[in-house]
């Protein structure tokens, strides 16, 4: 199994969305009077003082970008541990990279519409949405690494 490297990529994708678990900032967002940070567990409103750049922090809401984010680890560990069965792990790597990029893509929307927060001045990408956005790559190779072992297996199937 881990010979494989399509397991590697998957290895790779379930590390990069477990950095995220960290309450690495995704967004940062300036107002006139703080600096909210969006990370998967939520909103978090920095109030600026007078003698300190940066104040308190103060939990404004939760996320469930938090449970998301740790379904599809546990989805993509599912299609990486299935590999005995290639045509489900084909499927399951194909809903993997196609789960991935909606999501990525509504993270972006959300984000750079200022859907997270009203009345954002400057949105900032932080560190979490380049974490986020490396990932995506390593869904597209081990799809395709499950397509050609799924290729080769039928190859061999119709010499026999």
């Amino acid at each position: 199994m881990l010979q494989r490297v399509q397991t590697l990529y998957f290895i790779l994708v379930m590390i990069l969305l477990s950095t995220l678990l960290s309450g690495v900032e995704i967004f940062g967002f300036s107002t006139s009077k703080n600096y909210l940070s969006y990370s998967v567990y939520g909103i978090q409103s920095f109030k600026s003082e007078a003698n300190a750049p940066l104040g308190k922090a103060e939990h404004l809401e939760g996320s469930i970008l938090f449970y998301f984010i740790i379904a599809f680890v546990l989805f993509v560990y599912f299609a990486m541990m299935s590999y005995k069965n290639l045509k489900k792990q084909f499927r399951l790597a194909r809903i993997v990279a196609l789960v991935y990029l909606v999501g990525l893509v509504a993270l972006l929307l959300a984000g750079s519409l200022g859907l997270l927060v009203k009345g954002a001045v400057a949105i900032q990408l932080g560190l979490g949405y380049y974490i986020s956005v490396v990932g995506m790559p390593f869904t597209y190779f081990a799809f395709k690494g499950v397509k050609k072992d799924k290729d080769l297996l039928e190859s061999l199937d119709r010499l026999r």
